[in-house]
This record gives structure tokens, C-alpha cells and sequence, in this order.
């Protein structure tokens, strides 16, 4: 017997059509959740490491605020003085001959007479009599 030329249905059931429907919902779900989760992630740890960066910031920040006091600090006379008195040593204002007065240009200023003082002794070193002593032991 010869069967029948049924035109086969191209259309899904409803309960096919349905479960297509929810699968693909639940998929674009958890594409999204684990999307959520990786962007999270990545938030939190740019946030830390910004405030990583900002606590160096203010660390610098009152590193250079303190910097120039301990610098005055230092170069102030007095502790300055201490220093090299704990030390056996001491300081003293130079006295005027051994002042030398330079011009714009870097030059010695003419008719000083630390600068007479200091030829004399470059003349001195440089002529052939002149000769360094000998140390003995």
C-alpha cells in the first residue's frame, strides 16, 4: 500500500517553543551575571589600587610640606653650631682678608687685598724654588 504525501509541519509545539524561549533567557542571564561579575571585580580593584595611590599622594604630600622646616631646621645657626661643637670642631666668620669680592662676571674685583694675598701665594707655589716639604717618618 502506498502511503500518503503528508505535508510535514515546519512550525515548533508550543512546549518546544516555550523551553527555546527559557533556555535562551536563562543563557542571556547568566551572560549578563558573570558580565556583572568580571566588571565588578575589575571596579573594586581599580578602587583599591586608586586609594593605593592616593595615600602615597598625601604621604608625599606632607613629606614635601615638612621637607623645607627640616631644612631650616638645619641650616640654622645654632643647631648648626651644636653639631660641630659635639663634633671638636668650630666655625667662625671669615675675617676680612680672607674675603674676595667677585664682579657680575665671575672675576675678582681689582685692589682687594685678599686678592694681592692670594697672587703672592699662586706666584710662590708656581717659581722653582719653591718645593713642598718633604715628610719624614
Amino acid at each position: 500500500m502506498a502511503r500518503k504525501n503528508r505535508k510535514r509541519s515546519k512550525r515548533m509545539s508550543v512546549v518546544a517553543r516555550r523551553a527555546m524561549f527559557g533556555a535562551s533567557f536563562i543563557g542571556m542571564v547568566a551572560v549578563v551575571t558573570i558580565l556583572n561579575l568580571l566588571a565588578s571585580s575589575n571596579c573594586t580593584h581599580l578602587m583599591k589600587e586608586i586609594g593605593r595611590k592616593e595615600r602615597l599622594i598625601e604621604k608625599l604630600d606632607g613629606d614635601l610640606a615638612r621637607e623645607p622646616a627640616r631644612w631650616e631646621a638645619m641650616m640654622a645657626s645654632v643647631p648648626l653650631e651644636q653639631s660641630l661643637r659635639n663634633f671638636g670642631m668650630s666655625m667662625h666668620y671669615a675675617k676680612p682678608s680672607q674675603i674676595v669680592r667677585l664682579d657680575a662676571n665671575g672675576r675678582p674685583r681689582p685692589g682687594q687685598i685678599s686678592v694681592a694675598r692670594m697672587a703672592e701665594r699662586s706666584a710662590a707655589a708656581r717659581t722653582a724654588q719653591y718645593a713642598k716639604p718633604v715628610r719624614r717618618r
